[in-house]
């Protein structure tokens, strides 16, 4: 069954015009930051020869880019991973697609970060090396090559801060504004929602780092 919304629910938190200009600028301002200076790349990927599956390798998500201070501050800080397998041919096909997601919070009256994924759900550690030592034991990505051929795996890693605040009223505009348009499709409404979180956390200047890696291409007889 279809979902709408309706018109009266729009969301008025911010004026159309305003809501305009906020993405125009958005998609101007330069990209976010990278890993630059970094002695570990943000993102790798290696084969392993065993199972043809990958073993991701994440950098020091904390070194750089202002995520620390932002931490430090109480913003939240996620981390998106997406893997895809691709197989290695005149015209490349992708033959799989792997997500992973993270959260990150810091408690200042406790003194602990909690990091939060699918499986196992919560873990509770003092330092963000603690919690980064964390993040790499548990990202992975569940794909293998499921017939002979040449594959190569591509990653591409996102890390951003929020504010709970900015996410509720983000919340209600996408409510408002793009839920009519998206008709009920909840797959391209997660899409388009993710993809203007990030406009709009552009906009404001919040700290974030991305990456992408490849591995090498690998050759798997099943």
């Amino acid at each position: 069954m279809k979902r709408t919304t309706p018109r009266h629910r729009r969301s008025a938190l911010l004026p159309r015009s305003w809501r305009s200009a906020l993405l125009a600028a958005a998609l101007v301002l330069v990209p976010l930051s990278g890993a630059r200076g970094q002695d570990r790349p943000l993102l790798g990927l290696e084969v392993r020869e065993t199972d043809g599956r990958v073993d991701i390798r994440i950098g020091d998500i904390f070194g750089g880019g202002g995520i620390r201070e932002s931490l430090a501050s109480g913003l939240p800080v996620r981390v998106e991973l997406i893997t895809e397998l691709w197989r290695d041919r005149f015209f490349d096909s992708q033959e799989g697609r792997s997500e992973w997601r993270a959260t990150i919070w810091y408690d200042p009256l406790a003194g602990t970060y909690r990091i939060e994924t699918a499986d196992p759900p919560v873990a509770l550690v003092t330092s963000p090396e603690a919690a980064l030592e964390i993040l790499r034991s548990r990202v992975r990505a569940d794909l293998d090559p499921g017939s002979p051929g040449r594959y190569y795996y591509l990653g591409r890693i996102q890390i951003e801060t929020l504010s709970l605040s900015d996410l509720e009223e983000l919340r209600h505009w996408l409510q408002g504004e793009l839920a009519p348009a998206i008709d009920g499709d909840e797959e391209v409404g997660g899409a388009l929602g993710r993809g203007i979180r990030r406009l709009f956390v552009r906009a404001l200047g919040l700290p974030a780092l991305r990456a992408q890696a490849r591995s090498d291409p690998f050759d798997w007889e099943g």
